[in-house]
């Protein structure tokens, strides 16, 4: 079964959106943007806080988990060898 025209360019539109919403960069570009537009000073800047705190959060996870990854490869205090 043959797709008509409308059909093609909706499906090809779907997939052009989902490849957009997949890029972290396009995601944090349109957010950018959408905050300026739309948000006071007093706004962004307490949202400028809130991303400033989660990233800081991300940062000593991600930290912790490469202490802990480096623990397992070298069997540095690993349980199994107590």
């Amino acid at each position: 079964m043959a797709l008509t025209n409308a059909q093609k360019q909706t499906r090809w539109r779907d997939k052009r959106n989902a490849l957009a919403q997949a890029n972290p960069d396009t995601v944090e570009r349109e957010l950018l943007q959408a905050a300026e537009r739309e948000m006071s000073d007093q706004e962004r800047i307490a949202l400028a806080e809130k991303l400033a705190d989660l990233a800081k959060d991300f940062l000593w996870r991600a930290h912790r988990l490469s202490k802990m990854a480096h623990k397992l490869r070298t069997g540095e205090d690993h349980p199994l060898q107590r």
